[in-house]
């Protein structure tokens, strides 16, 4: 069993080219489940691997909706509901050439996910957290709690750090979280503002410094990763990007869910880069 704990919100997406500024502008419109700990769960639950799912939604048509949909796709959900806030929702703006996507997230019920909400972590086999739930103070106690369950029964944790946007403001404080982590997953990105290196080898050294086991995403050019402490790259297969939203999210539910099964680094992340690079391929972040 691998636990997931952090958001679960309706993707709203919307395809389109260029902004017709105070008129119209032609596009498509979709609505998707998404919220990276969900769609993680989802693609965890796709490769066989039981998931648990925990967080926080709304009593409202989006929070049926989504743990309607959880459930289908075979994931377990210890998710709460929240009386007192809406379901989150997030805007996410897809370019219709380049399938680079820019994303308005409203976190409503994710917001007030707590200690209590919790359960279940000490039968884990691997306890994923979402980057985005340190953000938030109440939701940061919660994932603390969690990281100290876990590695109080020796169950290897995983982290995504997810947002620059974010992480910028509270940098020092999540280098710190990191005591106790053995999975650090982090795109290119995030890995130049946690360790102010930008060549993607010396980036992945100075992660090593921070948990056992990092693994560098480089988008179209693969990743990079350390087997047996031999750097190893893997190549990305050539695709046309139609919408790179849950890329990454894909990317680490199929590598957890490999890494359960083998433990092996080079297939998860091998797993990993093939069913990233079908999912950029659609619109949408799940499994279809």
């Amino acid at each position: 069993m691998i636990t997931v704990i952090g958001d679960l919100l309706a993707d709203i997406i919307v395809s389109k080219g260029a902004t017709n500024f105070a008129t119209d502008t032609d596009g498509s419109i979709d609505i998707c489940p998404g919220g990276q700990a969900n769609n993680v769960a989802a693609w965890i639950a796709h490769e066989g691997v039981a998931s648990r799912l925990i967080g926080k939604v709304g009593d409202d048509p989006f929070g049926i909706y989504l743990l309607d949909q959880a459930k289908k796709q075979g994931i377990t959900c210890a998710v709460s509901v929240d009386p007192n806030a809406p379901t989150g929702k997030i805007i996410i703006l897809v370019d219709q050439e380049t399938g680079e996507r820019s994303m308005i997230p409203d976190r409503g019920a994710n917001l007030n996910l707590c200690e209590s909400d919790i359960h279940g972590v000490e039968d884990s086999d691997i306890l994923y957290l979402s980057g985005y739930s340190f953000f938030e103070e109440m939701t940061r106690k919660a994932i603390i709690a969690a990281k100290k369950t876990a590695i109080s029964k020796g169950i290897p944790v995983a982290l995504d750090p997810s947002s620059t946007h974010f992480l910028r403001v509270c940098k020092d404080d999540f280098l710190r979280f990191l005591d106790g982590v053995t999975f650090l997953i982090p795109n290119y990105e995030e890995g130049v503002l946690l360790t102010g290196e930008t060549d993607p080898h010396r980036i992945l050294a100075a992660l090593q410094e921070l948990v056992p086991c990092p693994v560098l995403k480089l988008g179209a050019d693969g990743c990079i990763f350390y087997e047996n402490d031999v750097c190893v790259k893997l190549p990305a297969p050539k695709v046309t990007a139609v919408d790179v939203t849950g890329a990454g999210d894909s990317f680490i539910g199929s590598f957890l869910a490999t890494y359960a099964t083998t433990k092996d680094m080079r297939k998860s992340v091998e797993r990993a880069i093939e069913i990233s690079s079908q999912v950029v391929t659609r619109i949408g972040a799940r499994p279809c």
